[in-house]
C-alpha cells in the first residue's frame, strides 16, 4: 500500500531540507548586528497542487521562503551652507578648527631657559 503524502514525505523529504536552509538564513539574520534585534522573521511554506481534469493525479510545487529583519539605519549630522554661491552640506562643523595640523607634526622649538633664545631653530 502506498504511503499518504505528508509534509515530511513530499518530494522525498525536500521540505525538511528547504526548511533547514531557510532556518539557517533566519538564524544568521538574527545574529547579524546590522539588523534590528526585535524584528519579526518569518518562514513560509507554500505547497501548490494542480490536479488534472479527471482529478486522478496532480502536480505539486513546494516553495519555502523567509522574510528577514530590515537592516539598521545609520544616522549622521549635517551642516548646511553655501560655498562658491552654491548650496552644500557637510558632516563636520564648518567653523571648527582642525584638531590635528593637516601638514603633520612640526619640529619642537627648544628655548634656553635662562636667556629665552631659540636653541635649535
Amino acid at each position: 500500500m502506498e504511503q499518504p503524502v505528508t509534509l515530511f514525505t513530499l518530494a522525498n523529504g525536500a521540505a525538511g531540507e528547504l526548511f533547514d536552509r531557510e532556518m539557517e538564513r533566519v538564524s544568521a539574520d538574527i545574529l547579524d548586528l546590522n539588523t534590528e534585534a526585535d524584528a519579526v522573521r518569518t518562514i513560509t511554506i507554500k505547497v501548490k497542487i494542480k490536479p488534472d481534469k479527471g482529478r486522478n493525479f496532480g502536480y505539486a510545487e513546494m516553495l519555502i521562503s523567509s522574510t528577514l529583519g530590515a537592516p539598521k539605519g545609520v544616522s549622521s549630522t549635517m551642516y548646511f551652507g553655501k560655498k562658491n554661491n552654491r548650496a552644500t552640506a557637510v558632516e563636520t562643523v564648518p567653523d571648527q578648527k582642525e584638531l590635528f595640523d593637516p601638514l603633520g607634526p612640526r619640529p619642537v622649538v627648544e628655548f634656553n631657559r635662562n636667556t629665552g633664545e631659540v636653541v635649535n631653530g
